[in-house]
């Protein structure tokens, strides 16, 4: 039967220890994964055991890398799928991690879209229609997005173009009003919309 005949601490990540069956490397764990595994140099496991903590391990280690990732920022379902998939986890790995993620509050797509929203309209206001297109890029489905979207007022909207505006009149590049009204309909917000700001800030000067 297949013996375990070392077990060594990583040089490079030391909270990590590698197993070595028969001579060869076989897989590696967290210290606390292999404290409460029972794993001790000298055991005996069958091909079938040596099998499952291989794909635990695995398992463990697609988890960690995409807590590393989440730990930036949040993140999409698509957007995990496919990280996961650059680094060569197969699909059942992959579903696997999307379900701990999921249990545990950290992979929702419906909050995604809504922090995704309230960021982009504190530090860089968008139209809903930018938003849209964002989100979608994301793969957030088109459901979840437009429930998201509803939850933005057209008060906020308006708050955030008026703000806009005001920052772009300060540059000189923008100075032409044709050239900035260009500008605002690139950026997804409608004909309506730029006037009301427009007007709104004529009212205050």
């Amino acid at each position: 039967m297949p013996k375990i005949t070392d077990i060594k601490q990583q040089k490079r990540s030391s909270e990590r220890f590698s197993l070595y069956i028969d001579g060869r490397y076989s897989f590696s764990l967290g210290d606390l994964e292999l404290s409460n595994s029972g794993l001790r140099i000298g055991q005996e496991l069958t091909g079938e055991e040596v099998e499952r903590w291989q794909s635990q391990a695995l398992e463990a280690k697609a988890y960690n890398a995409t807590l590393g990732q989440l730990s930036y920022r949040r993140r999409s379902r698509r957007e995990l799928a496919d990280y996961l998939k650059r680094k060569g986890y197969d699909e059942d790995i992959s579903a696997s991690v999307m379900r701990r993620l999921e249990d545990v509050g950290l992979l929702d797509d419906a909050a995604f879209a809504a922090a995704w929203i309230a960021d982009r309209q504190l530090l860089r206001p968008r139209s809903r229609r930018i938003l849209q297109v964002e989100l979608m890029k994301k793969g957030i489905d088109r459901d979840i997005i437009t429930d998201a979207l509803s939850r933005v007022s057209e008060d906020s909207q308006l708050d955030a173009l008026t703000d806009l505006i005001e920052r772009k009149r300060r540059q000189s590049s923008y100075a032409d009003p044709q050239k900035l009204m260009a500008f605002l309909a690139r950026q997804g917000y409608g004909y309506d919309q730029i006037k009301k700001a427009l007007m709104r800030l004529d009212e205050i000067r």
